[in-house]
């Protein structure tokens, strides 16, 4: 990091001034001299397109000033009863307001999105949206100057300002960043290069983009392979897991994607999924099984397909298991053996609950039961209709259950090898006090081909000995759509 540096050489960038921050420590904000509200047609720097204010920036800067005036205020009175008392005060917590400006670079675009979602999720930061950010500026580079940043940045009523330029060689990616920082008394201008060669190279050089900024470390949620698995199980939950008694706990193979037979060398009976087949004639058959109007003994023959019109390019193949009763504020192991066709192959654990909003009509598979066809239960009365839906209900309850919980096991492995998997879950916390039942759900996706499973065993976790409160999405305003999260207008007095 760079040391800090003047703008110019009394202090100010030009057309800006800095409003002086409180007795109590707070640094100061920069803004614009002339009235930035009616400065509707100033250009920017050259290279950027004409910049006209939108009203999120507007906002930001009126935002910024009421801020920053109430906590002056709020500190002169704080100064004031420090003296009479002589109680030490607490600096009280405000809002960074911050920029991040697209990177140069075919690249720069998306990675200067994750970064702004990652600061984001900083509670202290607010970090300008893209649209705005883009009708102010285009791509700024490495190669502008701090002046000019500065300026844009005073434009955008923002305290941090984010740029760079991103460059790929290869499977290596570089992210060239200045940051100018204007929070202190005088504004810090650093430089950093981040790179990266994975495939995820956006999550880590944006997550080493935000650390610098914030300086301080994300919080890293729990990932495969942190907990090492138990050397001893109790009992598994699920039944069959071996399949060395079948299809039993498990759904009847349809004979033609899905098969329980013996295995290779060193394996007796193994889950084999093949999804190199014809999508259309596969969910005929799928179908007239799921209705009972097929013979599972007699499968059709349906051609091979490998192109991304196959049933492993669209849908995948699903094996579930029968209903495990679940134990919410519990924590469980999956354990799967797996020989893939490449790719990855998943197994979920998804958890099921019981639901008014269930019982709005009746599934296909009840109406093929009770032989009546959607035309003739729709031209029924509407008191008809609920009584049979509730009658159903009561007779066959595990199909009124809907999704609230789900989590995976991903199981990378080399095609044609054995690999052993094994991962807790939830990640954190105990299972969701809403989940009354659990499903296993064995899932072969692209690519095309035959997947071998076995030994897929659910067990309680061993080292657990309380039940654990659920654990919270860490994601502000997780779950909610744009029209229902809470956007302030104001600040408190602090």
């Amino acid at each position: 990091m760079s040391g800090s540096e003047q703008w110019d050489d009394s202090g100010q960038a030009a057309g800006y001034a800095r409003i002086a921050g409180p007795a109590d420590g707070h640094a100061g904000v920069i803004a614009r001299r002339t009235d930035p509200l009616r400065q509707t047609n100033s250009s920017t720097f050259k290279g950027h397109r004409s910049f006209a204010m939108s009203a999120a920036t507007k906002s930001r800067l009126l935002l910024l000033i009421a801020m920053n005036l109430s906590i002056c205020a709020s500190a002169f009175g704080k100064h004031q009863a420090a003296l009479a008392t002589s109680a030490p005060t607490t600096k009280p917590m405000r809002t960074v307001f911050a920029v991040v400006l697209d990177f140069n670079g075919p690249e720069g675009g998306r990675l200067a999105d994750s970064v702004r979602l990652r600061l984001r999720n900083v509670s202290s930061f607010d970090v300008l949206d893209r649209i705005s950010t883009q009708e102010a500026s285009g791509p700024v580079g490495t190669e502008t100057s701090r002046k000019q940043v500065a300026k844009l940045m005073g434009q955008l009523a923002s305290e941090i300002a984010v740029c760079g330029s991103v460059h790929r060689s290869g499977a290596k990616v570089s992210a060239k960043v200045h940051c100018l920082d204007a929070r202190g008394t005088a504004p810090v201008w650093w430089s950093r290069t981040f790179t990266n060669d994975s495939p995820r190279w956006r999550a880590v050089i944006s997550k080493g983009i935000v650390e610098a900024v914030t300086g301080s470390s994300l919080w890293v949620p729990p990932q495969y392979g942190h907990e090492s698995e138990p050397a001893k199980f109790a009992k598994p939950l699920n039944v069959n897991g071996s399949f060395e008694a079948g299809w039993k706990g498990w759904d009847r193979p349809d004979g033609v994607s899905t098969f329980i037979e013996p295995g290779p060398a060193g394996r007796a009976k193994v889950l084999r999924i093949r999804n190199d087949l014809a999508r259309d004639p596969w969910l005929a058959w799928r179908r007239k099984l799921m209705l009972g109007q097929a013979d599972p003994h007699k499968p059709p023959e349906i051609p091979p397909d490998t192109s991304y019109a196959c049933v492993a390019g669209l849908e995948g193949v699903h094996y579930n298991s029968e209903w495990i009763k679940a134990t919410p504020g519990r924590r469980y192991w999956l354990v799967c053996d797996v020989m893939p066709a490449g790719g990855t192959p998943k197994v979920f654990v998804k958890g099921f609950r019981k639901t008014p909003y269930a019982l709005d009509g009746l599934a296909e598979t009840s109406l093929a039961d009770m032989d009546i066809t959607p035309e003739q239960f729709a031209s029924m009365t509407a008191d008809k209709r609920k009584r049979l839906i509730q009658a159903d209900a009561a007779k066959r309850p595990m199909r009124y259950l809907r999704e609230c919980y789900r989590w995976y096991l991903n199981m990378p492995g080399a095609k044609g090898k054995w690999s052993h998997h094994a991962a807790p879950f939830p990640p954190r916390g105990g299972l969701p006090a809403n989940v009354e039942w659990l499903q296993i759900q064995v899932y072969a996706y692209w690519p095309p081909g035959e997947y071998l499973f076995d030994d897929i065993l659910l067990y309680a976790d061993p080292r657990q000995t309380d039940p654990l409160s659920e654990a919270k999405p860490r994601t502000p305003n997780f779950g909610k759509t744009s029209d229902l999260v809470d956007h302030p207008t104001s600040r408190p007095a602090h």
